[in-house]
């Protein structure tokens, strides 16, 4: 079959391609991205969108985020193409095997990664399917058995397509209700994705919201609690270099990433490890040597003495806990340059991004990424580096082109770009990377 994916250089669509690619199918697509010109790996990726790509294939793959009217999805209706969205690729994908699915608000990328890494480790085989690049696998793909670890999108009610034996909410919060209407629905959606749960999986919920798992719990499925106080615990002992001392029970480990939700993170994927068959004094030795995920807590290199990371968070709620984390692990000023991403999201959240940009020293507010969206009025980079300001940030708003000014003035030991637009490419660059 000869597959075209829309927004193949996107986190999720690069590793849906390598698996496809994998089962020896011809894959190539289209994206805007200036890094879609190249042929790697057996697979084609072709810079900007056209109505020429639909020749000669088999079956166009998009994700939610592109509009049903598009004129290559047309295109390729009209030619009688087999048309699938993302999540629906995905589930075809994914049936055969037992799938273990991670979904949540914050760290679902991380824990999947995590559990896959483990699993790996520890001779399972698994496959793995993530929305970040981990090291020694190609994207976010690792080729493998039946068992697999999948991360799990709510946006566009993705996950409830998703077959899967056991299930993990790592965390419920306020996100992607221009999907939704309201927080209502979304916890229902949580709840429907849980109880989906094949007969004989289980569940592992977060300690403070185990009713998201009320309904899988009255079918029969296994529920397990992660978190403070919960069932799987990884209790901070200390700071160990660039990771964490931990224990659970009679157990003490020790994770090679730093920062609280870091530990919150593994103590869901050892409660998934255990539902696979791994006890945690078994999973504690594989999961130590996870390397962590491309843009999670990335360290890039230096420029000039000072170290450079990358992080995607860009939810107040993950800010701070990178910023945390970092304080926990590291000596001297923090610099955060931060880029907020969707116009909604940025409306919704503006104060709580100010509030978390005033944990570093120095600050600054890139342009708003905009991904699917159009602009709404009044909301811009100067009103999160508003709320930053009056929350006591030294806080300004940096033109892209003035980052490497910003930088080499701001006096900083750290400087963490965050975000989950552009912020990965410039901390690149600040580090020489592709220039």
């Amino acid at each position: 079959m000869r597959y075209h994916l829309m927004g193949i250089c996107g986190s999720g669509m690069s590793g849906l391609a390598e698996w496809l690619n994998h089962l020896g199918h011809e894959v190539e697509g289209c994206d805007r991205s200036r890094a879609a010109d190249s042929t790697e790996g057996g697979i084609r990726r072709m810079p900007g969108h056209g109505t020429e790509h639909v020749r000669g294939i088999d079956v166009l793959v998009h994700s939610a985020a592109v509009p049903l009217d598009h004129p290559e999805i047309a295109a390729a209706r009209a030619a009688s193409v087999k048309v699938l969205r993302r999540s629906e690729m995905l589930a075809e994908l994914a049936s055969g095997h037992d799938v273990i699915a991670v979904a949540g608000a914050h760290g679902k990328s991380t824990t999947s990664a995590m559990t896959g890494w483990a699993l790996q480790q520890a001779g399972f085989d698994p496959t793995v399917l993530v929305g970040a690049e981990v090291p020694g696998w190609r994207s976010g793909f690792r080729p493998g058995g039946r068992l697999a670890v999948v991360e799990a999108d709510e946006y566009d009610r993705a996950f409830l397509r998703l077959p899967h034996l056991h299930a993990a909410v790592t965390s419920f919060d306020r996100e992607h209700l221009e999907c939704y209407g309201s927080p209502e629905a979304l916890r229902s959606a949580f709840e429907t994705f849980l109880e989906l749960s094949a007969p004989g999986g289980g569940v592992v919920v977060p300690v403070e919201d185990e009713q998201l798992a009320r309904w899988a719990s009255r079918i029969g499925r296994r529920v397990l609690t992660a978190g403070p106080g919960g069932a799987y615990d990884c209790v901070p002992v200390r700071p160990d270099g660039w990771g964490e001392r931990y224990s659970l029970g009679d157990i003490t480990g020790r994770l090679g990433i730093p920062g609280l939700q870091n530990l919150r993170n593994a103590a869901t994927s050892l409660a998934l490890l255990r539902l696979a068959g791994l006890v945690p004094g078994d999973a504690a030795g594989p999961l130590e040597s996870f390397p962590g995920a491309r843009r999670r807590l990335e360290r890039l290199g230096s420029r000039g003495g000072m170290l450079v990371i990358s992080d995607y968070a860009h939810h107040p709620a993950e800010m701070e806990a990178s910023i945390k984390a970092l304080r926990r692990v590291l000596g001297g000023s923090l610099a955060v340059v931060f880029e907020p991403h969707l116009y909604s999201r940025t409306a919704s959240f503006h104060a709580g991004m100010g509030a978390a940009l005033a944990l570093a020293d120095v600050s600054a507010v890139l342009p708003v990424f905009p991904a699917r969206e159009e602009p709404l009025p009044g909301v811009d980079a100067a009103l999160v580096a508003r709320d930053a300001s009056a929350a006591g940030a030294d806080c300004t708003v940096l033109d892209p082109a003035g980052l490497e000014g910003f930088a080499d003035g701001c006096g900083c030991a750290t400087v963490v770009l965050m975000g989950a637009g552009t912020s990965d490419a410039l901390a690149r660059r600040l580090v020489g990377e592709g220039s």
